[in-house]
């Protein structure tokens, strides 16, 4: 393919497949997706589908990855294009030289002044029928049979029509013509032109390509044999796989045995190298700077952070933003309009002046080469395909590239409380003892309530159960032990009976709360929750727990601010403890007790006010409202639900990126738009120059590259 007109004919072939709902054709990566409706859709169907509009397409094999397959084309095309390009110089070259010393060769006697017009229609033909001209010429005559106008079916009209206008003047009306040299000039820059242009395209992908190459080919496992050397799609989960000093990491594990430092800054885009011991999660991709690590595979080949970024790569590329769709629709009428202006301009160039016929078909060549509409179908894709590219190196996923076009026009942000904007779970951050005797300390409250919670599952009981081994205090088996889901635990002790939980827990049991109360307030109204501790029918002390804010935090928020963005947050959790959260992070607009539902509705509420809302969550609860939001965005560490519904993925929990994604955003869309009123202002510019005979047909050739190249080149900045 080389133009928008390519990708809307394409388009409309697959999706005239009975059982395909949809398709979309990606120019930058030649990759086309389909979404079958129907079970009896086949390959074969499809390419002919293809085909039979003037092109040829293949599948991938299964464990294909669309990155390896996309660089072996791209690095198969720019090698077959350079040597194209050589045989274009070194036919074209000759040409020019006859018609720059046609005057001198010539002799006196009779004929002699056609020698060097034969010459060079003889080497226009060769050129004609070499790769650096046949393959055009057969797109071009494809195209013809197919009924589909693209960039080759307007080279291919130009470059015949001036080849054949030669050769008519040279053998009918016997006299020399400029247009041999006409057609080889047009094929030399169309040539020069692909190449740049590839080699660019070669550019872009080349950070995915390096995603790709971060994961090694093979790695050490573990065996009851001992270590061997397996290839990684070998490894499965539940091995151990060991990793020493400098080693990529080839799966997602958790260390078992050993300790290290890992850097993961191609996984978030942070040079930083942290510390990780047994227990620890690492991630495929990383590499360990120091240390050695027996490592059990949890996730591995696709379903491994790696895997996952790069399909969500991947699937970005393949989508299209808003933009891209425009684009494509105006170049795939665009064809037939520029070819009606070329016959205008003969039928004008004859009508209306004193010009010769060789006059008005130079005129209609310079229409049809110069219009073109390369640049306009590369302004969106290529800079989409080098935007998640480079998001995806510093730990940004773009699932939906319409999703990261939408980013850039964003009013508010709606957050979720729990998970998002704090860990998720919560601290024990104060212990007061209210023991009638100075015989208790605060570890004693918490040894009571931590060995009384130490086998129930609430998050609470653990956070208490984590804080008590935190400061190495020995918990004692309970002789008995009974839960009360979501309202406290009572358990025995060598005749000592326990109670831990909420006030209204404690006092359904018969313990007496006065002294407790104004404490259980007080940690009330700081958003805090209230764990009372009781001993034989008398409170001891009340721990304070409270879920920590995520680290910068605050800082994002700010930053979401001053780009004159508001915030809001939504949460499930009560008011007291959702306004101390907010609060601290300079959130004002704040809605609690909030089910999915209320969610889902406030974000549409706010859409029909006229807002671009964007949201950010990372449970089941939060899906609908990922969903509905212009922007859905999530963590690595969200439930599957979340994440599918999502539009972008931030790997781990860096609040801040959020702000990277609004940046990434609005230098992506203004590339865009450059590109396109570029490719427009172009052709809205070159077609009459060319009509009125001020611009060449040699000459557009070059403009043409060059207008394709620029959009290229100027995509590539947002690599940096």
């Amino acid at each position: 393919m080389t133009c928008g007109s390519c990708v809307a004919h394409v388009e409309r072939a697959l999706s005239s497949v009975p059982g395909v709902s949809s398709a979309q054709v990606n120019l930058t990566t030649e990759i086309a997706t389909i979404n079958p409706s129907e079970s009896n859709v086949t390959k074969q169907h499809l390419i002919q589908a293809v085909r039979r509009v003037g092109y040829d397409a293949e599948t991938f094999r299964q464990g294909d990855r669309i990155t390896s397959g996309l660089k072996h084309t791209q690095q198969s095309k720019l090698r077959e294009q350079r040597q194209a390009l050589g045989q274009a110089i070194g036919l074209a070259v000759p040409i020019f030289v006859l018609h720059w010393l046609a005057p001198i060769l010539q002799g006196g006697h009779q004929g002699s002044q056609l020698w060097p017009v034969v010459v060079q229609a003889m080497l226009c033909a060769l050129l004609l029928i070499s790769p650096a001209g046949a393959p055009i010429l057969a797109g071009g005559f494809r195209a013809i049979i197919a009924r589909a106008g693209n960039m080759d079916l307007l080279i291919t009209l130009g470059v015949t029509a001036a080849f054949l206008s030669g050769l008519w003047q040279l053998v009918i009306a016997h006299t020399p013509t400029m247009h041999f040299h006409t057609a080889a000039m047009i094929l030399s820059f169309i040539n020069l032109g692909r190449y740049f242009e590839i080699r660019a395209k070669h550019n872009a992908a080349s950070s995915i390509s390096q995603l790709v190459q971060r994961i090694p080919l093979t790695a050490l496992r573990i065996d009851d044999d001992g270590p061997q050397e397996v290839r990684v799609e070998r490894i499965r989960i539940g091995d151990h796989i060991r990793a020493g000093q400098d080693a990529i990491i080839a799966i997602d594990g958790r260390i078992i045995q050993g300790q290290c430092s890992v850097d993961e800054g191609v996984l978030t885009g942070e040079s930083a190298v942290k510390p990780r011991e047994v227990g620890d999660e690492v991630l495929a991709g990383a590499r360990i700077a120091e240390g050695l690590v027996t490592i059990q595979a949890t996730r591995v080949g696709a379903d491994s952070a790696m895997g996952r970024i790069i399909r969500a790569v991947e699937d970005a590329q393949a989508g299209k933003t808003n933009m891209q769709r425009i684009a494509d629709r105006v170049a795939g009428v665009f064809v037939p309009i520029v070819v009606l202006i070329a016959l205008l301009t003969i039928m004008g160039v004859i009508l209306l002046t004193d010009a010769t016929l060789s006059v008005a078909i130079n005129r209609a060549v310079a229409v049809l080469v110069i219009a073109c509409p390369c640049a306009m179908g590369l302004a969106t894709p290529t800079a989409v395909m080098v935007a998640t590219s480079a998001a995806a190196l510093r730990g940004i996923l773009v699932r939906d590239a319409a999703g990261l076009e939408r980013a850039a026009t964003l009013d508010c942000i709606l957050f979720d409380k729990t998970g998002t904007l704090t860990v998720g779970a919560p601290a024990v951050t104060q212990i007061d003892v209210l023991s009638p005797n100075a015989s208790l300390s605060e570890n004693d409250v918490l040894a009571f309530a931590a060995a009384a919670d130490q086998f129930a599952q609430h998050p609470i009981a653990k956070s208490l159960v984590a804080e008590a081994q935190k400061r190495n205090l020995t918990l004692a088996d309970p002789d008995t032990f009974s839960s009360t889901p979501g309202r406290g635990v009572s358990a025995k002790f060598d005749g000592q009976e326990i109670f831990v939980g909420s006030a209204r827990f404690l006092a359904d049991n018969g313990i007496h709360m006065a002294a407790a109360q104004p404490l259980v307030h007080a940690r009330a109204a700081a958003g805090q929750t209230a764990i009372i501790v009781a001993v034989d029918g008398s409170c001891v002390g009340v721990i304070g727990l409270a879920d920590s804010i995520v680290n910068g935090a605050a800082q994002a928020i700010a930053a979401i601010h001053q780009r004159g963005i508001s915030t809001a947050m939504l949460t499930g959790d009560n008011n007291a403890n959702a306004q101390a959260t907010a609060d601290q992070l300079g959130i004002t607009d704040v809605l609690s007790e909030m089910t999915p539902t209320d969610k889902l509705e406030e974000v549409r509420r706010r859409q029909d006010n006229g807002l671009h809302v964007g949201f950010v969550g990372d449970g089941i609860n939060d899906a609908p409202a990922l969903t509905a939001a212009h922007v859905g965005l999530t963590f690595a560490n969200a439930t599957d639900i979340a994440a599918s519904a999502a539009d972008i993925t931030i790997v781990h929990h860096d609040i801040q990126k959020i702000q990277s994604v609004i940046e990434l955003s609005q230098r992506s869309l203004r590339i865009i738009k450059q590109n396109l009123f570029w490719a427009f202002f172009y052709n809205t510019l070159a077609i009459p120059l060319a009509a009125v005979g001020t611009v060449p047909p040699g000459l557009a050739a070059a403009a043409m590259m060059i207008s394709s190249i620029s959009v290229v080149l100027n995509s590539l900045r947002l690599r940096s």
